[in-house]
């Protein structure tokens, strides 16, 4: 971490928070700030076995090659950063009115407090597994000093203060709030020196309460922003701590902090289902990654393309593979397993005591230790575009890839005009008309009976459940076409059934 003074004689218009940060929180060259390549400046050739094998182990932990991904996510976070500080300039009497109007809601429960007229910028980065989505936040974070020390300024009305530029946490296993603001308050003493995770006085109080206290305790540390990571859908699979980890998250946005959570999607969809003010997370951003595409820029012309560069051997390889297209088939676009699978078969190639990477050393790594079964038909499952690969794991959204791959309709864009929705449409528009409000010739007589309200509705039920029992045919249409054998005959046969559900589901809106 690095740490950093503020200039005590900074210029009279500058904002204490930000000055020290004018070399940082910018976009002028920033991928080349971000890229780092533990390979540079090293003669890989003149290296020794052991040399080699230890390169190899940091190619995951500190490699980093940026995409545009990458650069959206750093200049979000520092936009975050610094629209925080200058609304909360505490130079301008405003602010210190504020700062002091918060501090006064000690010892109080975060439920009982009123809602203040400000308002923090919140983020939220989302993805599956594998996909480096904290990677790329702490690589922004990283190249920002993470605490700074001030002396005295008396346009700000302090003689000695600690800034927090940011704070890292990742939520607790079992998603419970007192967990979460304990590691809180372990990572802000980490960062500036202080003891609040051991003081008794603070750790006694109830959750709610030490809530509102870790709140004015982040403001009067300038937190620039608060990063809570590994949201996932268990950890709120209790009403009680979703409620009030939601309510927390709002709370610090409302005491000025920004905040970026990051999760799986599946998770963040669990915390929006406790309030409907979770939106305000969204204000600064939402950023959703997916495993890249086989032709997809940050696939083919970064990503593979910093990966093949990162060779330790002592020979380069003949392997060509100018697109990534090779390097797609053993990591179907998921950042980790890319590395993964670079880093396994050079690993194989050098205890072998082969000089350079063959496509055979590959394929002998990704059939070996280093994957699981269960890793390799997830990277099928994205390689070949197949929902059905994915159905196993809880907390891949299989049904989203598959509207997104066209394998099912999507339940909330509408249908083509010949799809099989649109002719439901047209059918139940059939049938409406069907009760005396078809279009006729004209010239020709309209008039007709009205049908009585009793068997209009023995008439819907009649309909109701006719579509059922074609629904039940064809289902039992496809089990039986479908081989028992086949080890995606139930995940096929659940892909056919939801996309069943989904098109029934837009005929009803319609």
């Amino acid at each position: 971490m690095t740490n950093t003074t503020a200039d005590n004689d900074m210029p009279p218009d500058g904002n204490p928070f930000l000055e020290p940060l004018a070399d940082h929180l910018f976009a002028k060259d920033l991928p080349q700030r971000l890229a780092s390549s533990p390979q540079d400046g090293i003669d890989t050739r003149s290296l020794g076995p052991q040399a080699r094998l230890d390169l190899l182990d940091l190619l995951q932990e500190t490699m980093f090659e940026p995409t545009s991904t990458s650069l959206e996510i750093a200049m979000r976070v520092y936009r975050l950063i610094r629209r925080g500080y200058r609304a909360r300039d505490p130079r301008l009497a405003a602010v210190r009115a504020m700062s002091m109007t918060i501090a006064r809601f000690a010892g109080n429960e975060a439920r009982t407090l009123p809602w203040l007229t400000t308002q923090a910028k919140g983020m939220r980065v989302s993805g599956i597994t594998g996909l480096g989505k904290t990677y790329e936040v702490i690589r922004a974070l990283r190249l920002l000093p993470q605490s700074i020390e001030h002396g005295r300024c008396q346009a700000a009305g302090w003689e000695h203060m600690l800034q927090a530029v940011w704070l890292y946490v990742a939520m607790s296993h079992d998603g419970s709030l007192g967990g979460l603001l304990l590691q809180i308050l372990c990572a802000l003493d980490s960062a500036i020196g202080t003891s609040y995770a051991t003081d008794r006085s603070l750790t006694r109080l109830s959750n709610e309460k030490l809530a509102v206290h870790i709140g004015i305790i982040l403001r009067n540390h300038a937190v620039g922003v608060l990063v809570i990571d590994e949201l996932q859908s268990r950890n709120f699979c209790s009403g009680a701590h979703g409620a009030l980890t939601a309510t927390f998250f709002l709370r610090l946005l409302n005491f000025g902090i920004p905040v970026v959570l990051i999760g799986n999607p599946l998770g963040l969809d669990a915390l929006d289902s406790f309030s409907q003010d979770m939106r305000r997370i969204n204000s600064g951003g939402s950023i959703e990654l997916h495993p890249l595409e086989a032709d997809e820029f940050d696939w083919t012309d970064c990503l593979a393309k910093a990966l093949w560069r990162y060779d330790v051997m002592p020979e380069s390889t003949s392997i060509e593979d100018p697109n990534g297209t090779l390097l797609f088939r053993y990591s179907g676009g998921i950042r980790d397993y890319a590395c993964r699978i670079r880093a396994a078969s050079q690993r194989l190639a050098i205890e072998l005591g082969d000089r350079a990477v063959t496509e055979l050393h590959m394929e002998q790594a990704f059939l070996g230790h280093d994957f699981s079964d269960r890793e390799r038909a997830l990277i099928r499952g994205f390689r070949d575009q197949d929902p059905t690969l994915l159905m196993d794991y809880t907390d891949v959204p299989w049904q989203r890839y598959a509207e997104r791959w066209g394998r099912l309709p999507s339940a909330s864009r509408g249908t083509a005009p010949d799809s099989p929705t649109a002719n439901t449409r047209q059918a139940k528009g059939n049938a409406g008309k069907a009760y005396g409000s078809e279009v006729r010739p004209k010239g020709q007589d309209t008039t007709t009976p009205r049908v009585p309200v009793t068997e209009r509705a023995r008439a819907t039920v009649r309909a109701k459940r006719t579509r059922k029992e074609k629904e039940l045919q064809r289902r039992a249409e496809v089990r039986t076409g479908l081989d028992p054998s086949d080890v995606r005959h139930s995940g096929l046969q659940e892909l056919l059934l939801t996309g069943f559900e989904v098109l029934r589901a837009n005929g009803a809106r319609a």
